[in-house]
């Protein structure tokens, strides 16, 4: 899977711009706040429709140029087929997707059109902060093989949203039970399918991690990950959710909020039996960030028949010289994204692109 090429239209820091790709290592080379993390930006975006910092769809116009609104054009070529991926925002924030010049109805249409892996600074953070950062990665890799996951997941959030709001203005009223019945049920039905599908995908990434890890680390250590949820029987989780959902009623109805569910889930990760999200030494929980993200390039090609494309955003700096030559290992046959302010040219197969004042020039 590869980007041969990207067209943007005032998008961020970007007046015009127009780049061609190379599909090996991609090395975007500039000083701070030139547009480097930007590009990776309009990958990302293009991939999952989202930013990848958390940007409002109307924050990415270029702020110059507020009334023209933004574009996207990325040109991507697979093993068997290539696609144009169009993205398009208003002036209001509205946004418009289009592939191979045909608008989609559904977000979902585009995922697997490209997939990504992004790798920044703030993602080392994935284990020793909040749960919600580790089901996101999780979440992220999920919704691009698997649509069923994506429709399945939003649905979850929009019921989750709507027992939220329910407990929130009739948590006195006696027929707020009645009321959070059928969407406690739906509720269940859809967590069956998510659970099901996050175990599966760390079940499926252990053996990679472990392996990845052990590979990059002198140290004797076992990584381990796995997947903590509700207390639910194997062969009857719609049915063991119901009754935790009943269990827990009052306290929600007192609260305000739904406690029970994948809402609330999360990684647990261990070296030699120490949970180190909370017990890790900084160093553990850096070398278990790359190894975790290295097993999900991996496990992509094991699941889709190729790897994604690789972004990784000024990571250089946070990483040792081991762990920098174990990076360097990994992305061999990953066409891979690197953005940092100077590059000593420890990657031989490579092409560097300088980033000054708006404009991308292969050098």
């Amino acid at each position: 899977m590869l980007v041969k090429k990207v067209f943007l239209d005032n998008f961020l820091s970007y007046d015009r711009a127009f780049v061609e790709f190379d599909d090996g290592v991609n090395v975007l080379i500039g000083q701070n706040a030139v547009g480097k993390t930007n590009l990776l930006e309009s990958i990302y975006f293009s991939a999952l429709s989202k930013s990848a910092r958390g940007l409002k769809d109307k924050e990415l116009i270029n702020r110059n140029n507020k009334d023209k609104g933004a574009r996207v054009r990325l040109f991507v070529e697979k093993k068997y087929a290539t696609h144009v991926i169009d993205v398009n925002i208003d002036k209001f924030g509205k946004k418009r997707i289009l592939i191979d010049d045909i608008p989609i109805a559904k977000v979902g249409e585009l995922m697997g059109a490209i997939n990504v892996v992004y790798f920044a600074p703030t993602e080392m953070s994935l284990v020793k902060d909040a749960p919600e950062n580790r089901r996101r990665f999780i979440d992220v890799s999920l919704c691009q093989q698997d649509k069923i996951y994506f429709y399945t997941l939003i649905k979850y959030n929009k019921l989750l949203a709507q027992r939220n709001k329910l407990l929130k203005d009739y948590g006195n009223s006696p027929s707020l039970k009645e009321m959070s019945v059928i969407i406690t049920n739906q509720m269940s039905e859809t967590q069956e399918y998510i659970i099901k599908k996050r175990k599966a995908f760390l079940q499926g990434i252990e053996p990679l991690v472990k392996e990845i890890h052990t590979n990059i680390t002198s140290d004797k250590e076992i990584l381990e990950i796995s997947y903590e949820t509700e207390d639910v029987e194997e062969n009857d989780v719609k049915g063991s959710l119901i009754k935790l959902y009943e269990r827990a009623f009052e306290k929600d109805c007192r609260l305000g909020y739904t406690t029970v569910g994948v809402h609330r889930d999360d990684i647990k990760i261990t070296t030699n039996g120490i949970d180190i999200r909370k017990f890790g030494s900084q160093g553990q929980q850096r070398t278990a960030v790359l190894s975790m993200k290295f097993a999900e390039v991996k496990r992509f090609y094991e699941v889709c028949g190729e790897y994604p494309v690789l972004l990784l955003d000024d990571v250089l700096s946070e990483l040792d010289m081991d762990r920098q030559k174990a990076l360097f290992k990994a992305i061999e046959g990953v066409q891979t994204f690197v953005t940092c302010t100077e590059f000593d040219g420890r990657i031989k197969e490579k092409s560097i692109y300088e980033i000054k004042n708006g404009t991308v020039i292969k050098k």
